[in-house]
């Protein structure tokens, strides 16, 4: 039973990471050293025994984390976490992720697909003859089935198909329901002017907001669906020129969720054919975002593009058959009964209802209408593995490029320098080219005129080579300038990171910029609208004694969200309450759910509406506010709700009000919840964190937990390809996912503190200093 685990029962489930192992399939013998933190460097004498070692290594440290991921993308975690998983379970078995991996393993290359089934078989090894598994399998009676060579792939999807626009598009569906379309074209305006664009670099938009007011009607005429039924990264890369080194630095961190363990996976890879050290995905062979192999490195962030659309569909049931309407005729609906296993409950049938458009994921068809999700990484097999692949084999940086070509989702902002000397910024992945309805929200499905063109061509995708200016950022922004010639997207962060990042390059003297220095920009905390709100305290003179020492806190402070700083936390504290009547007012009865709850859908539209509320704010225009409110006024009422918010919790003394005390991490393990008196033993430790939503040094936090962190920058990694062994990374846990192993959370203090471990790459300093070292070799 899960109380009778101890600790003593998680040491015995440790794997053995240093006894020889014969394994069937392996053609050579391979050697993994595991450094000081646990991390695993693999040197294999062949490209086939190198993924398949990865993927054996890989199980030893992290198969529960993968078994994790393949049973969301597959609809099955309720089978392990019970009723509260059905959601999400019901969500990704209508999304078809199984289909859609199945259909890009059989679209592959058979080099790729090769790849995979090394991979594969590297992990089915691993289950095959381990003495011990991981905890997780004995807290749930359970055992591991065997990984087959698609899951990878389904693993990768549940990781990023979330990501898209769909969430946004319901989301501005809902809004236009509920308050109409006049005053929900208000609310939804675009990219604001003055904020930067990635490409050219250190550019401004200057493009006028947003009028989607006829789509927005249009969304809201159509759609008979309930309402309540619709239910960040950095990077960046310096030239030559502008580096003390005479090559560029890749520098960048990737914003999310911070999971137990965490997403990123550090691994060491050296054969014949290919070297590289970097970040991999539990479950994925390679190693394909934030990496870098003997010739060039690279990392990315989410372009913020729009690759995914919601059709309204329309349909009847005639004798007995579910028929969709198109273009005056009416075409048999695919439907297929599933059923969804849960732990401790009775199964649940569930029908997947799929269109000429994609699965249906909203809505009831029995009922006459229902959204179809129609996006470019679930609508038809995409070979895209082999750029998995491709950028292993990447010997200059267009090569690299080249690598990416056939990129399907998600899409990203690439960042990447050579040992030659060249760097620049390329824009990955598919988009579409479609009606501009489709941008907005859910489109009719039935007349034909809202079908995708095809996409955006590869060659026009916004990207930039050895720019003049002699860097390249995104945080997420727009991507490009008010007259490119391409929708790409809506949905873009403001740009105050970007802003940050680009300040801080040019600031430093050409030739002199060294990896200390990008370390320096990883620890940028300097919050751009808290600087704005500080200004606007200098007209306020609160009435009583309390708020006004709060006020004199942040009129001397800096805006740098230090987790040791007392007005860091009473700028949040009052960011807090001025935001909240901002967004009460724009949103009335929907504010709750965009303020307090996840999701990408309302949480997104609060982060544009509050970047023109700051804007609003340093211009004195009281537009946003309730009717007869002033910003002085506002201020001055949630700078007094702060004080009292700050005292309950801290006490009275000011001096204790360090930002750090209530901005920490909560990692939790995915089986928390299930088994809440396994938590102390399941649940990594918290740490106090500095910066927050705008800052480099991500910390976005809760609403509704406030100010528990919840996005963080889930790696740090430096390259300088001018010696890879000055190279440096860091993770907000561990490299292991074995809750009693001393790597589950070794990196944890330093992440927090912005400091890294080495990124070894000299074979002779790896083996020396190795913490284990583990033979693989054929036979079985």
């Amino acid at each position: 039973m899960p109380s009778n685990v101890t600790r003593v029962d998680l040491e015995r489930a440790l794997p053995d990471v240093t006894s020889t192992f014969r394994l069937a399939g392996l053609e050579k013998p391979v050697t993994v050293f595991r450094d000081s933190w646990g991390i695993p460097h693999i040197r294999a004498s062949g490209e086939r025994d190198a993924f398949f070692a990865q993927g054996f290594a890989t199980a030893q440290d992290r198969l529960w984390h993968m078994d994790y991921d393949r049973r969301r993308a597959t609809g099955r975690w309720a089978e392990f976490a019970g009723p509260d998983a059905l959601p999400g379970d019901r969500l990704f078995r209508r999304m078809s992720l199984e289909r859609a991996a199945r259909a890009d393993y059989r679209a592959s290359s058979p080099e790729a697909r090769a790849m995979l089934d090394a991979y594969t078989s590297g992990v089915n090894a691993f289950i095959e003859t381990a003495s011990s598994l991981p905890i997780e399998y004995s807290i749930l009676d359970a055992t591991p089935e065997p990984w087959e060579a698609w899951q990878c792939l389904a693993a990768y999807k549940i990781r990023n198909t979330p990501m898209g626009t769909f969430e946004m598009k319901l989301w501005r569906a809902r809004v236009a329901k509920a308050l109409g379309a006049e005053r929900a074209a208000k609310l939804f305006r675009g990219y604001q002017a003055g904020h930067l664009v990635t490409v050219p670099p250190g550019e401004l938009y200057d493009g006028a907001p947003e009028n989607a007011l006829e789509e927005l009607a249009e969304v809201a005429r159509l759609l008979s669906i309930p309402g309540d039924a619709l239910a960040g990264s950095n990077a960046w890369v310096i030239s030559g020129e502008r580096s003390a080194t005479g090559l560029p630095l890749v520098a960048g961190d990737s914003h999310r969720p911070l999971d137990t363990p965490n997403v990123y996976y550090q691994v060491h890879i050296t054969c014949p054919e290919f070297s590289v050290s970097g970040y991999s995905i539990p479950g994925v062979p390679g190693a394909p975002h934030f990496s870098h192999t003997q010739f060039v490195a690279f990392g990315m962030t989410h372009g913020m593009a729009d690759y995914q659309d919601l059709f309204i569909e329309r349909f009847r049931n005639e004798g007995g058959r579910l028929e969709c309407e198109y273009q005056g005729r009416w075409e048999p609906a695919d439907e297929a009964e599933e059923t969804i296993r849960i732990r401790g409950a009775e199964p649940e049938a569930l029908t997947v209802v799929t269109t000429r458009h994609g699965p249906i994921i909203a809505g009831d068809p029995a009922q006459g209408q229902g959204l179809a999700f129609c996006a470019t990484g679930t609508n038809t097999g995409r070979p895209w593995p082999d750029a998995i692949r491709a950028i292993l084999l990447a010997r200059s940086a267009d090569e690299l490029e080249e690598a990416v070509r056939d990129w399907n989702e998600p899409v990203n902002n690439y960042m990447y320098g050579d040992v030659r000397g060249e760097f620049g910024y390329r824009l990955r992945g598919l988009i579409p080219v479609r009606h501009t309805s489709n941008h907005w929200g859910p489109v009719p499905g039935w007349t034909g005129e809202h079908e995708w063109q095809g996409m955006i061509p590869w060659e026009e995708m916004p990207q930039v080579r050895n720019p003049e200016r002699g860097f390249a950022v995104t945080g997420n922004q727009r991507v490009a300038p008010a007259d490119f010639p391409h929708y790409i997207g809506l949905d873009y962060n403001p740009g105050y990171r970007a802003r940050r990042i680009a300040d801080r390059l040019m600031a430093m003297p050409e030739g002199t910029a060294g990896v200390d220095d990008m370390a320096s920009v990883h620890a940028e905390r300097t919050s751009i609208p808290a600087t704005v709100l500080i200004d606007a305290m200098r007209g306020i003179t609160p009435g009583s004694q309390r708020p006004r020492e709060a006020r004199d806190l942040l009129l001397a402070w800096d805006g740098k969200m230090d987790r040791e700083s007392p007005a860091a936390a009473v700028y949040a504290a009052t960011r807090f309450h001025w935001l909240r009547e901002v967004i009460d007012e724009a949103l009335g009865p929907l504010a709750d759910e965009a303020f307090l709850e996840k999701g990408r859908g309302g949480p997104t539209h609060c982060i544009q509406l509050y970047s023109r509320a700051v804007t609003a704010m340093g211009q004195g225009d009281d537009s946003v506010l309730p009717e007869g409110r002033t910003w002085p006024d506002v201020l001055e009422d949630a700078l007094a709700r702060a004080v009292e918010d700050l005292t309950e919790r801290l006490g009275p003394d000011m001096a204790e009000w360090q930002w750090g005390k209530v901005h920490r991490t909560h990692p939790v393990h995915p089986l928390s919840a299930s088994f809440p008196d396994l938590a102390d033993l399941l649940d990594p430790p918290g740490v106090p964190a500095s910066g927050d939503g705008e800052t480099p040094q991500q910390g976005g936090y809760s609403h509704e937990d406030r100010f528990t962190v919840t996005a963080v920058s889930v790696n740090r990694y430096i390259h300088d390809p001018s010696d890879w062994r000055r190279s440096r990374w860091i993770v907000p846990l561990g490299a292991s996912g074995h809750p009693a192993s001393p790597h589950y959370a070794d990196q944890a203090e330093m992440w927090a503190a912005v400091e890294y471990v080495p990124q070894l790459w000299d074979w002779d300093e790896i083996a020396t200093e190795a913490e284990t070292r583990q033979e693989l070799l054929p036979g079985g």
